[in-house]
């Protein structure tokens, strides 16, 4: 086993921020809370709300600190900073990762650059997860979605401008943290302006060894605008943007110089525009990535690559909420997205002219799709739910040179049209007082990533192959159920969840002889090829205490065990982790320790 521990001391007035109190992680009513405290809701499970709430101690943890706490989610770390985000071991395209209901396409082959890191906390309002049995709602998915919500400028009358600031510095990379916030409202009108600047050096490890090539500098920044229209009608206007440089991934054979995001949304939302109609939001949006990976700070490299990537997408969304009556609600919603992809690859060897090269030979991918979720509350023990979503899904090459890419694939027209469909049926009990119990099934499907489809020689340092992708793939198709019981008393809050997937044509590499390796060192080329079906399996749980009231211990535990059809183990799958906060509340002090244990993880 692997341990690392965490002693915190924090002043609990110094951060201007409200603190939500330990105390509150037992009370189940609705609380409205401060920006800082970071909201995480689920289908009927506000448990984890309540739970992220307290692990948001430290003011200066990045999103990815604190997704990292929740039991379904895990962390494929390259480097201290872009890891990315993985619920039940499931992650790239097998889940959505969404901000605001937007889609947003990294520009790395290599994954670099997951959407979460174009968010910072100060811009954060509440982060949405629902797992794979649910999470297909805003998209089709067979492993969950997380929506980052960002903050909304709200409109009042006080005519004032308030702000808060935050500081913070982590030895073990001498990283230093800086944010802002600035908040305006006067009526009808109101802004909300942040700002963040993190600048890290290399890593040292517990032993004070020193991790080459894990350093990063980044600024994000952000503005909300709000305008009532009238006592039910709001106009919002948002922008994001975020610059990272100088990048380290001491897991990948390559850096980042830069990675730049900008992202806009105009959004209409209606308080009761009807009798049943309580809530319409409907939103248009666009964003363009730009990253450039970069070798030139690294020493004894072969042969020098430029790397840079682009993804350019806009999209728009209506989403409605509708009390059908007393017992009965049905969220729905219809959505619309166009992403546009191209990476390329130029290679310098000493004495020899450059080579040039599609990675991601130019792509584009349409997506139209309907969503509903109808919840039915029979009595006051029993409740049901339902999702139900279609997807149709384009996928094109829109250059001659990217389709004279793919022709050495043996496929003259990659372009194609998928009908995705994904359905479920959840139901909840109440078995006693202190007792409740759930159960839900699910068929889910998801489409193959550009990478899968149309990858050219991208590098996997995981396991030192070169991949193609396979224009012909067929969506992967999900069964899959999860069990859950909650035990809660006055003191003590027990969750536990076991969750099965039987994923046919389950994507995977395969060894391709035919096909010379491009990356020096490379131990063959690998072809993205479906396997006849993948299980994947596992439990979780958490845990909260409360048994003084100055003291807290709040758990959270994980495993998952993957397997392919021929008994071998799936890849990038979590070792068994736990977790754990103990906190003791003096008057103005609390004293924070963080254990946390993982088994060791082999392949």
């Amino acid at each position: 086993m692997k341990f690392t521990f965490l002693l915190t001391l924090l002043f609990a007035g110094i951060a201007m921020q409200a603190q939500v109190s330990p105390s509150q992680l037992s009370d189940d009513s609705t609380r409205s809370i401060e920006l800082r405290e970071i909201q995480v809701n689920t289908t009927a499970r506000n448990d984890r709300q309540r739970m992220l709430q307290f692990y948001r101690g430290n003011l200066s943890a990045g999103i990815e600190d604190i997704m990292a706490r929740l039991p379904e989610i895990s962390l494929i770390r390259r480097g201290t900073y872009g890891m990315e985000p993985a619920i039940r071991s499931l992650s790239g395209g097998q889940i959505n990762v969404l901000l605001d209901g937007m889609r947003i396409h990294g520009a790395c082959t290599d994954k670099m650059d997951p959407a979460t890191i174009y968010i910072e906390p100060v811009n954060l309002d509440e982060v949405q997860l629902q797992t794979g049995t649910q999470g297909f709602l805003y998209g089709a998915s067979i492993g969950g979605t997380v929506n980052l919500k960002t903050a909304t400028a709200t409109c009042h009358n006080t005519g004032k401008i308030s702000g808060s600031i935050s500081s913070g510095f982590q030895s073990a990379a001498k990283s230093f943290y800086e944010s802002a916030q600035l908040r305006y409202s006067s009526g009808k009108m109101a802004v909300l302006s942040t700002a963040t600047w993190r600048n890290s050096e290399v890593y040292r490890s517990g032993g004070g060894q020193k991790i080459p090539f894990s350093q990063y500098q980044k600024v994000n920044y952000s503005t909300a605008f709000s305008y009532q229209l009238n006592d039910r009608t709001l106009l919002k206007a948002d922008y994001i943007g975020d610059h990272g440089w100088n990048i380290g991934y001491p897991a990948l054979p390559m850096d980042v110089g830069y990675a730049v995001a900008r992202i806009g949304s105009v959004s209409l939302v209606k308080e009761q525009p009807g009798n049943r109609l309580y809530q319409w939001t409907t939103k248009l949006y666009a964003n363009q990535i730009r990253h450039y990976m970069d070798d030139t700070h690294r020493p004894n490299v072969p042969m020098h690559m430029d790397m840079p990537g682009r993804s350019m997408t806009w999209g728009m969304y209506s989403e409605g909420q509708v009390k059908l009556n007393k017992q009965q609600q049905l969220q729905m919603i219809a959505d619309f997205s166009s992403t546009r992809l191209t990476a390329s690859m130029t290679m310098y060897e000493n004495g020899q002219p450059p080579m040039y090269m599609l990675t991601w030979p130019d792509n584009r991918k349409d997506q139209a799709g309907i969503g509903a979720s109808w919840k039915w509350r029979a009595d006051s023990n029993w409740t049901l739910q339902s999702v139900v979503r279609i997807d149709l899904i384009s996928t094109a090459l829109t250059s001659q040179e990217a389709k004279n890419h793919i022709s050495i694939l043996g496929v003259n027209d990659a372009g194609r049209q998928e009908l995705l469909k994904n359905i479920s049926v959840t139901a909840n009990r109440k078995i006693a007082p202190w007792l409740q119990g759930g159960i839900s099934l699910a068929y889910a499907e998801r489409m193959p990533t550009a990478t899968e489809l149309y990858g050219f020689y991208l590098f996997n340092a995981q396991d030192g192959y070169d991949y193609l992708g396979n224009p012909l793939l067929k969506p992967e198709q999900s069964l899959q159920g999860e069990f859950s019981l909650q035990a809660q008393g006055k003191k003590v809050r027990i969750r536990t969840t076991v969750f099965y997937h039987h994923i046919n044509h389950y994507i995977s590499g395969s060894i391709d002889p035919s096909f010379s390796t491009m990356t020096i060192g490379a131990h063959g080329v690998k072809k993205f090829s479906p396997l006849s079906f993948a299980q994947l399996g596992g439990a979780e749980a958490s845990l909260l205490l409360k048994p003084i009231a100055a003291l807290d211990i709040v758990s959270t535990f994980r495993y998952t065990q993957g397997k392919d059809n021929s008994g071998d183990p799936l890849p990038m799958i979590a070792p068994l982790k736990t977790i754990s906060t103990i906190r003791y509340q003096f008057s103005r002090f609390f004293l924070q320790g963080d254990p946390e244990a993982a088994a060791a993880h082999t392949m």
